[in-house]
């Protein structure tokens, strides 16, 4: 979840550690039209990542430069249909970044791009209802803009294709997906500690999910569009601290529910 300084990494040298924390909690179950599914559905979900960005010492002449990273995720995911229910606490994955390409085109400009991959960990059992590991490996394309208008906005996008390998326990191949984190920050100039925003992501599977080399239903497509307020708070010139809750709307094929994230960052 992208939403601050998207494109900005680390200088030349230097290294940042990040800190998220998710509580995300949903009532309902969406169908492939969006509408509420029939029967309990209560779903809990705590969420911790750790994330560590280091960029390299070399610049070309253009002021390219490169990073990598790496982020540890885990939790603990609880659900309830009514009829059946279960918890579990695990790791879920290890997302490495061997690569990241920056370029500024000038101070108020900046992209990067990383060609990444989700590595599964934990237990995965077929036979429990719920599961914190995926059990599947995914290649990732990210690309990220962080552009400021004005000394006292921010605009950053994240887009990401997520290509899906298979479940090899179960033999279900998630389709792959497209996703977009986004943030639209004010910083006050009076107060430039403070940055006051409006984030989100938007989420939508471009390909069906098979089973056994058969398409799942109509494609079991998921789409996820989430919004809402985003405090940052800057405790020195690399370190902060941000809380945000984001809502979500217009789900098809998965749980409508509601986040609230904690997260920080300080330097190494």
């Amino acid at each position: 979840m992208n939403t601050i300084l998207s494109a900005i990494m680390p200088a030349p040298g230097e290294t940042q550690l990040y800190s998220y924390t998710l509580y995300y909690s949903a009532d309902e179950y969406k169908d492939t039209n969006g509408n509420t599914a029939p029967g309990k559905f209560e779903l809990d979900v705590f969420a911790q990542a750790l994330r560590l960005d280091h960029t390299w010492n070399l610049r070309t002449d253009s002021g390219v430069t490169f990073s990598s990273s790496a982020i540890l995720s885990g939790g603990r995911n609880s659900l309830d249909v009514g009829v059946a229910d279960d918890s579990k606490a695990d790791l879920n994955q290890v997302y490495l970044s061997p690569l990241y390409v920056n370029w500024s085109a000038s101070e108020s400009l900046h992209f990067s791009t990383n060609f990444s991959f989700f590595i599964p960990l934990g237990d995965f059992d077929k036979n429990d209802l719920i599961n914190v590991a995926s059990n599947r490996a995914s290649y990732v394309q990210n690309a990220s803009m962080t552009w400021f208008p004005s000394r006292e906005w921010e605009l950053s996008l994240s887009p990401t294709f997520t290509f899906n390998f298979e479940n090899g326990d179960t033999d279900y191949d998630s389709g792959d997906v497209f996703n977009m984190d986004y943030v639209v920050g004010y910083r006050p100039a009076a107060a430039p500690q403070w940055q006051f925003g409006v984030a989100g992501y938007y989420t939508q599977q471009f390909t069906d999910d098979r089973q056994n080399g058969e398409t799942v239903g109509d494609g079991n497509r998921f789409r996820s569009l989430a919004v809402g307020p985003q405090v940052v708070y800057g405790l020195g010139p690399k370190t902060a601290v941000v809380f945000k809750y984001l809502h979500e709307t217009k789900v098809k094929n998965g749980p409508e529910g509601h986040g609230f994230w904690f997260q920080f960052t300080l330097p190494l």
